[in-house]
């Protein structure tokens, strides 16, 4: 009856400790260089200028654009070109202290 409580708590630790490494990531270096070979092709795909900026508390997609545009596009447009900029992000959710590439709009002469 021992053998049995202990084999299930080491099952348990096992299981926590597999999922807390698989949500935080616990390889740094290979996220690093996916990461990079990520932002290479964003920036050969890209049409759209950009700027990365780090997210501050109150900012949103629209407003750090406004902020760092001339002019602003209907918001679809910036949201499909934000969407474009940083694939598999959530515009309507973003993290404060996160950076992220924002779409930069001028006017054109």
């Amino acid at each position: 009856m021992m053998k049995k409580r202990i084999f299930t708590i080491l099952f348990l630790v096992a299981c926590w400790t597999s999922y807390s490494d698989l949500t935080s990531g616990s390889l740094p270096a290979g996220k690093t260089v996916a990461t990079t070979a990520i932002q290479n092709q964003v920036k050969e795909k890209s049409a759209v200028p950009f700027q990365r900026i780090t997210v501050a508390p109150g900012d949103t997609l629209l407003s750090v654009t406004e902020r760092i545009s001339n002019q602003v596009p209907p918001i679809t447009d910036v949201i499909n070109n934000f969407s474009i900029l940083n694939p598999s992000v959530d515009p309507n959710h973003l993290q404060i202290g996160k950076v992220y590439s924002f779409p930069v709009y001028s006017q054109k002469s």
